[in-house]
This record gives structure tokens, sequence and C-alpha cells, in this order.
């Protein structure tokens, strides 16, 4: 499995950067994408620096519904991708993008392929879901924003196994002990406290940006 940082607010080299957050997941038989970002013609462009079209990303799951994640989706079009959301999105988004793509509505936890699971509709003022991948040394949690709270979202992922890492926007996450004991941790985005998150975790923080390459079960 690889994880390949498509959008975030700063970038590797020949890559484009934006406000937002956006991750292809890379599995032996098939991609997915993870949120959007906000500026479509960045995410296009930085999907073909991977060498990915979007006739090769299978599924498109959504975190939640604030436009630095879904504001790629005017530029996305494939009718045969399946597209998963949080139930709570707007009934007009929701008709509109059962137009445009194989909708899934998402509420609660749920198996969406063998080894990928969703946290299901988690909600704090936010609703909002995450994404949990099986690695040989545990699961690790694809997060947009974590609204609802890192240790919540943790939490509901460790419903499917041990918890090995996390990767994404952590937001103004500060209740550091939650973080304890994983391996892997990959702020990204919307993360304010990087600088103490690294101090704390020094072996498990990998600093990553658009352009980066994450092998997490290697």
């Amino acid at each position: 499995m690889n994880l390949k940082i498509v959008y975030d607010n700063e970038s590797l080299p020949g890559f484009g950067k934006g406000w937002g957050f956006s991750c292809l997941i890379e599995l032996e038989d098939e991609k997915i994408l993870f949120d959007t970002g906000w500026d479509g013609k960045i995410l296009l462009a930085n999907l073909r620096k991977f060498n990915t079209e979007l006739k090769d990303i299978n599924r498109l799951v959504l975190s939640h519904g604030h436009w630095d994640h879904i504001g790629g989706l005017p530029h996305i079009d494939n009718p045969e991708m399946s597209i998963y959301v949080p139930s709570s999105f707007s009934r007009s988004l929701k008709k509109e993008l059962d137009l445009r793509f194989v909708l899934h509505e998402i509420k609660g936890p749920q198996k969406i392929r063998d080894g990928v699971w969703t946290t299901g509709e988690l909600k704090n003022r936010i609703e909002e879901q995450s994404l949990v991948l099986e690695t040989q040394k545990g699961l690790v949690v694809i997060a947009g924003c974590s609204h609802p709270g890192v240790r919540k979202i943790l939490s509901a992922a460790s419903a499917f196994g041990k918890l090995y890492g996390i990767v994404g926007g952590l937001h103004d996450f500060d209740d550091y002990g939650a973080l304890e004991g994983m391996g892997l941790i990959a702020a990204t985005h919307c993360t304010k406290n990087k600088a103490k998150i690294r101090e704390i975790y020094p072996e498990s923080f990998v600093a990553v940006s658009a352009g980066s390459v994450l092998e997490p079960g290697a």
C-alpha cells in the first residue's frame, strides 16, 4: 500500500499547493481518493504528477462538507466512480452527486472493501468520517480535519483492530496523550500544533506535504 499526499497547504518541488487536503490510497488492485482539496486544477495536476488519471480511481471518499475538502469535485468527471459521503450532506448536494457518481451515503461504521473501513459519521459540531486501512503493521487512519476529535476517531477506528498510525488533518488538536503508541503520525493541512506533536513523538512523526509518499506497511 502507498499513501500519496495529493493536496496540502505545503508541497514538494514540482507539486502545487493550496488550502485543503487530499490523499491517494494505492492498493494492489485499485486506487481510492480521499477528499479533493479546494482547487480542482491543482488536484488534477498533482494526480498527474503521481501518474494517475481520474479513470484510474475507483472510489472517492469525502470526509466532510467543507470546501477545502470537496472543492475539487467540479473537476472530477467519472460516472462509474463510487463516492462515499456522510449522510449529513445536504439533500441538494447528495442529489447532484447521485447524478454524477455512484452515491453511497455513510451513517454508521462499515466495511467499504477488504481491508478498508469507514468510522462512520462521527459528530461534534461538524459531522465527519475517517477511513481505516489495514496494513501489515496495524490499522492506519486517514482523517480530513478531525473535527469530531482525534481520540474519538481513534476509538471508533479501534473497533476494526489494533491501531498503528494516523495521517491527515488534526486541526487544533492538543490532546497529545491520544497519540501514545502510534507508530506513524503524519499531520497535514489544518494541524496547528505540528511542532508540539513532533516534539512529543519524534520517532513516530513524519513531515509530509503534497508530493509525499508513505508506505505504512513497509
